[in-house]
């Protein structure tokens, strides 16, 4: 456990110091780093960075009075951001203004979190919210290769009201990086193994999103395959290509693109 929940106060609104040694609280909570996405590719890397938004997960809270969490990135990936998700997942509703979330250097970040109500426990109320959240962003050209973003066990910890540190179990993120391009049928936007028109019509929906200024989700792998005519960009001419094809397999069961 660090010292950094140790130099928390634990009167009125703040943890006051552990003085001497203390036991472990008999319960404990679990900290995890969680991403929607965790696996890429050097082609898609290849002409732009990548953002990728990293979710701090508290679980089997026990009623925390405060909480340290420091990160880590392993190089060239870089921490852009930390904050407080919102809406917040505590019972005092928000971050208090003493509370601190920042980024320390581009591989690093860490946050100080303490109850706002007298320095009773707080107990996260919605274990599926995020605490907090870091940008990670993963640089134009980054080779091939695992990356760590990371818990520091030394500087990780919680303490509850009786001034006892709290036993954390800490659950880091694996970001791969892999070589090339990810295996996909060309014109199968959909990913059911088949060009057909329905590819076309995904492709149709997902171009008018864009042209109303949404950004639509969609993985490296539905690109690649959405990109018919492989120019890098999925367009209505893409839709068109699908079509086409879709005609050929009339007279032939195998065209050529």
């Amino acid at each position: 456990m660090s010292r950094q929940c140790i130099s928390l106060l634990l009167s009125t609104a703040m943890l006051t110091g552990l003085y001497g040694a203390q036991p472990e609280a008999a319960s404990g909570l679990t900290y995890s780093l969680r991403a929607k996405q965790q696996v890429f590719y050097t082609a898609q890397l290849a002409s732009q960075d990548i953002s990728l938004t990293v979710a701090m997960q508290i679980a089997e809270d026990p009623g925390t009075a405060g909480i340290n969490a420091a990160f880590g990135a392993d190089a060239p990936l870089e921490i852009r951001g930390l904050s407080f998700a919102e809406p917040y997942c505590y019972g005092s509703g928000r971050a208090g203004e003493e509370d601190q979330c920042r980024v320390t250097s581009p591989q690093s970040a860490r946050l100080l979190w303490y109850t706002s109500n007298n320095g009773a426990n707080e107990v996260i109320y919605d274990e599926a919210l995020p605490f907090a959240i870091l940008t990670v962003v993963i640089p134009q050209g980054t080779p091939a290769g695992e990356y760590q973003i990371s818990f520091d066990p030394a500087e990780t910890d919680a303490c509850n009201q009786d001034r006892e540190l709290l036993s954390c179990t800490l659950e880091d993120l694996t970001v791969t990086v892999l070589e090339g391009k990810p295996d996909y049928l060309r014109g199968d936007a959909d990913g059911n193994g088949t060009v057909e028109v329905a590819d076309a019509v995904e492709v149709l929906q997902y171009c008018a999103e864009a042209a109303a200024g949404q950004t639509p989700a969609q993985s490296y792998v539905w690109l690649c395959g959405a990109d018919a005519t492989e120019n890098g960009t999925v367009e209505v001419a893409d839709a068109v290509a699908i079509l086409q094809y879709c005609a050929r397999t009339l007279v032939d069961p195998n065209p050529q693109w």
